[in-house]
């Protein structure tokens, strides 16, 4: 009896491993993690989840988001008192389009605004904004916003609660 060697083609063990990364890279055994390929894991626009990018690759949650696009804030909370305001600073190094989703028990408005407008809004003043939206529960907005330093701003329209707002944003440039 003679025996025989077999081979098991590289193309059947990708697919029992699912994925194969041959770059070098700064994860476990140096894999690349899921930012150096260019992936982001966690809760898409609408909170539900995403899942965990796999194989050892570390990966926090966050906004799923596709190649190119940059998580700015995931699943952050932002606190207003009733009537109150609360704003979160971002920047874009280059022009580019900026999805924000937000959520709240409480009914708020979302606005996107330069720091200097934001100062006047958040005093109760009318201001300029690049998006001002009506008061609701539940927002996803997208807007084209040059490069620059800009704060995202919310109202609580609440009389009484304060609001515990939800919120993402992503650029893609």
């Amino acid at each position: 009896m003679q025996r025989r060697l077999v081979r098991t083609p590289l193309w059947l063990v990708v697919l029992a491993t699912g994925c194969l990364d041959f770059g070098t890279g700064t994860g476990p055994a140096g894999a690349r993690t899921c930012e150096q390929l260019g992936w982001s894991c966690g809760n898409d626009a609408t909170g539900a989840s995403c899942g965990t990018c796999d194989f050892g690759r570390s990966c926090s949650s966050g906004a799923c988001v596709d190649p190119g696009e940059r998580v700015i804030a995931s699943n952050a909370t932002a606190y207003a008192l009733a009537g109150g305001y609360s704003g979160v600073f971002f920047s874009l190094p280059a022009a580019g389009t900026v999805r924000f989703t937000a959520t709240s028990s409480g009914i708020f408005q979302l606005g996107v605004f330069t720091t200097s407008d934001w100062a006047v809004f958040a005093s109760g003043q009318q201001a300029n904004a690049y998006v001002l939206t009506n008061p609701t529960p539940s927002v996803t907005e997208r807007v084209s916003l040059p490069a620059g330093t800009f704060t995202l701003g919310f109202r609580c329209m609440n009389a009484v609660e304060a609001c515990t707002i939800r919120y993402n944003i992503i650029a893609t440039n």
